[in-house]
C-alpha cells in the first residue's frame, strides 16, 4: 500500500485542525465546522453570564421570568402574545409576498413600470406615517395591523423581486424572439420561473425585517396584545428580564422561519440543489 507524500499528510492535518478556522476560507475538518455554532452559543453564553454590562439581565433572572410568564393567566401569557404576533407575522407575510410578486412579475410591463417605482419609493417612509390612512380604513385592531405589515414588507419586498427581475439579460429575451416564443410563454419561462427560486431567498431575508415592524405596530396598537405590546408594557416599567425572555422567543422563531425557507426551496424547486453543487 502507497504512502501519501509527506506535502499531502501536511496539508490533511492543516485541513482538519484548529488553525483552519483563522484562514480566509479555511477548511476545517467536519468535526469542527459542524461544532462551531455550538462554541459560538457557548461562548456568548459565558459571556453574558460574567457580563460587565449592567443593562443586561442574567440568564437566571430571565430563567425564573420566563417561567412567571409561562405560567401567568392573564394577557402576560407568554404563549398567547407570542401567538398572537406569529399569527401576524405569517398572515402579514403571505399578503406581502403575494402582492409583491404580482407587481414586480407585471412590471415586466412597461404600462405598470411607473406604478412599481412609486411603491419602491414608499419604503422610505416609517410605517407610522401610513398609521392615519389604514386607520380610515379599517378599525383600530387586527385588520389595521395586518394591512400596515403587509404595506411595510410590500415595500421592501417588491424593491428586492424587481431587483431580481432586472438581473435577467437581455439576451435571453431575444433569444425568445427568435424562437417565436408568444408574449405568455416568453414571460414564464424567462421571467417566472428561472426567478422563483430566489424570490423565496427574497422573502425569508424579508421576513426577519417583519418582526422589527410588528414589533413597531404592536406597540401604537397594543388591543390585542402580542410581543410588541408586551415588550413596551415591561419596557416602561423597567422589566429587563421580561423583555429578553421575548427577545429569545423571536430569536429562536427567526432560527425557524430560516430553516422551514430552506427546506421550502429544496423541496418545490430541487434542482437548485445541483446548481448550487456546480
Amino acid at each position: 500500500m502507497t504512502e501519501l507524500p509527506e506535502k499531502n499528510k501536511q496539508q490533511t492535518v492543516s485541513q482538519n485542525g484548529i488553525g483552519e478556522v483563522f484562514r480566509i476560507l479555511g477548511e476545517p475538518g467536519r468535526f469542527l465546522r459542524a461544532n462551531l455554532f455550538f462554541i459560538w452559543l457557548i461562548i456568548l453564553f459565558l459571556f453574558w453570564m460574567f457580563t460587565p454590562i449592567q443593562g443586561m439581565p442574567y440568564p437566571s433572572e430571565v430563567w425564573e421570568a420566563f417561567l412567571r410568564m409561562f405560567s401567568s393567566n392573564d394577557s402576560n401569557n407568554l404563549v398567547y402574545n407570542t401567538w398572537v404576533t406569529l399569527k401576524l407575522n405569517i398572515v402579514g407575510l403571505f399578503f406581502a409576498s403575494v402582492f409583491s410578486l404580482l407587481i414586480a412579475y407585471l412590471s415586466c410591463l412597461p404600462f405598470m413600470q411607473p406604478f412599481n417605482q412609486v411603491l419602491q419609493w414608499l419604503r422610505y417612509l416609517p410605517i407610522v406615517a401610513f398609521n392615519l390612512v389604514f386607520l380610515s380604513i379599517f378599525t383600530i385592531g387586527w385588520s389595521m395591523k395586518v394591512a400596515m405589515l403587509t404595506a411595510g414588507m410590500a415595500f421592501f419586498l417588491i424593491t428586492s423581486m424587481t431587483a431580481e427581475i432586472g438581473q435577467i439579460p437581455k439576451l435571453k429575451f431575444e433569444l425568445a424572439r427568435v424562437l417565436n416564443y408568444s408574449d405568455l410563454k416568453t414571460f414564464w419561462t424567462v421571467v417566472v420561473r428561472p426567478t422563483l427560486p430566489a424570490m423565496i431567498d427574497v422573502v425569508a431575508q424579508s421576513a426577519a425585517m417583519g418582526w422589527v415592524m410588528i414589533v413597531a405596530i404592536e406597540t401604537f396598537n397594543r388591543t390585542e396584545g402580542g410581543i410588541g405590546a408586551a415588550i413596551y408594557s415591561y419596557s416602561s416599567t423597567n422589566q429587563k428580564a421580561e423583555v429578553y425572555v421575548y427577545l429569545i422567543v423571536i430569536g429562536i422563531i427567526a432560527i425557524l422561519e430560516d430553516q422551514f425557507f430552506y427546506w421550502l426551496k429544496r423541496f418545490v424547486f430541487p434542482y437548485t440543489q445541483i446548481a448550487e453543487r456546480a
